[in-house]
């Protein structure tokens, strides 16, 4: 049988042979699936961990029962079925077409592809057959192999006053982030914050507080560079610029958050459209493989991914495609504590269903004793029926680490009061240490504005270098 190396070869196939092996784990399984009917699944390396759902999403859309063979016989098998007219199908993960290379195992060492050699092989391989692109990894997890080699990114708007909902749902994701990555960067993004044309003063006290506020919480940073979005001499906006001009105007329009946003204001800025182009750019200048995001930055994101495959795809392989890094959990969403249905906001006009960092014991006591509930005296989640005690749930497994069995069994018999008495003791407790660490870097805000200018001066390389290579491809 013939070798991929040998079929490519006859089939005029441009390649290369890896003059030394690629990293663990980064060759690309190829399955022959055998059954009824025949079919071939390629699967990018990254999502191998979830190799089984991908069968299973393959065997569905066969409608039919497959048995994989080894991978490394896989494509000869589905040449040797294309060739005699019988492969039925081509599943191929569309997360192939992000990387640079594509490698593949071969009895006599290990080849590299480009996407287009890809698709040419494909090409050849599905004149008699069905292909089907699928992005198999849109979020990515915790078993991604090769951490050290990954960029996280992830920004927020300065809007001074942070509340619980930000430090469980992103500020202690990002601590964790830190531990597990070495490259982890984290910007103010003081430019997106222009959309509603803030005060300048107003804009810079809320910088210095959200800056401070980021420290006070601990994160590391001599393991990992927090900047400002506009301290990087343009970068940012002379890429969105580029991305701008190969975004269709439609596609902004579509985008939910603008849509709601546009319908709450008398006058809508072109900045409030275009802001997810200038997203696209923060997370592309970077080089950036993981994002973490909430649901209501999902749309923005696959947006981003769309705008950098698409100038990939026209000027050649220039960016990451960067991957959903999801918040999950019970903390993924902080609720309101007057409404167990809406998120918690620091700019709701109800400041009693929030937590904000900076809230004294007696805040913090009030508030929690005046947090929505429901008569019933079990507590038990349930998202649809009891979402206050679903959220005061949440919010102490959160901040306890416990498992939700082992709270409902804490306070079997007790009802909202016991659980109201204890959040509010751990509530305190856990941000004392936020609101010591604040006064004392308040008190040097030299060491604050220190800790950003480390931050810009080691992400600028990189930056300056993916904005020059872009602007290059474009012909500028």
């Amino acid at each position: 049988m013939m070798t991929n190396k040998d079929w490519l070869k006859s089939a005029g196939i441009p390649f290369q042979i890896a003059t030394q092996a690629p990293e663990e784990g980064a060759c690309c399984p190829i399955f022959f699936l055998e059954g009824e009917k025949k079919g071939v699944l390629w699967i990018h390396p990254d999502n191998c961990d979830t190799q089984g759902q991908i069968l299973r999403e393959a065997s569905r859309l066969l409608q039919n029962t497959l048995v994989p063979l080894d991978p490394l016989e896989g494509l000869e098998h589905a040449l040797a079925a294309a060739v005699k007219g019988r492969l039925s199908h081509v599943v191929v993960d569309e997360t192939l077409f992000d990387n640079e290379d594509i490698f593949l195992e071969d009895p006599e060492g290990y080849i590299r592809l480009t996407p287009s050699n890809l698709r040419q092989a494909l090409n050849l391989m599905t004149k008699k057959s069905q292909v089907r692109f699928i992005d198999f990894s849109t979020t990515a997890t915790s078993a991604q192999k090769n951490k050290s080699r990954k960029r996280v990114l992830s920004g927020i708007q300065p809007s001074g006053d942070m509340t619980l909902g930000n430090w469980l749902g992103a500020v202690e994701l990002w601590k964790k982030q830190i531990e597990e990555y070495p490259n982890c960067y984290f910007f103010l993004a003081d430019l997106h914050s222009l959309t509603v044309a803030p005060e300048p003063e107003e804009l810079r006290e809320r910088i210095r507080k959200t800056a401070t506020l980021l420290l006070a919480c601990g994160l590391d940073m001599e393991r990992a560079a927090m900047f400002r979005q506009s301290q990087l001499g343009g970068v940012h906006t002379e890429l969105a610029w580029l991305f701008a001009c190969i975004t269709p105007e439609g596609r902004l329009e579509q985008m939910t958050q603008f849509k709601e946003k546009a319908q709450k204001q008398a006058s809508v800025g072109t900045g409030l459209k275009i802001y997810p182009i200038l997203m696209a750019a923060d997370i592309a200048i970077y080089q950036s493989h993981l994002v973490p995001v909430g649901d209501d930055q999902r749309q923005h994101l696959e947006l981003a991914r769309e705008i950098i495959r698409k100038f990939n795809s026209r000027y050649g392989h220039t960016f990451v495609v960067p991957k959903a890094l999801v918040r999950e959990g019970s903390t993924a969403r902080v609720m309101d504590l007057t409404d167990g249905t809406k998120k918690m906001s620091k700019s709701s006009t109800n400041t009693d269903g929030c937590i904000y960092l900076l809230d004294s014991p007696e805040d913090i006591n009030r508030k929690i004793k005046r947090a929505k509930t429901d008569a019933i005296r079990d507590l038990y989640p349930d998202s649809l029926e009891r979402p206050e005690t679903t959220n005061l749930l949440g919010i102490y497994q959160g901040l306890t680490g416990l498992s939700m069995e082992a709270i409902i069994a804490e306070f079997e018999g007790q009802g909202h009061g016991a659980l109201k008495k204890a959040l509010t003791e751990c509530l305190i407790a856990k941000l004392e240490p936020v609101r010591k660490r604040y006064a004392q870097y308040s008190a040097d805000p030299g060491y604050v504005e220190g800790v950003l200018a480390r931050g810009a001066e080691r992400v600028y390389p990189i930056a300056a270098e993916t904005l020059s290579k872009a602007k290059e491809r474009v012909g500028l």
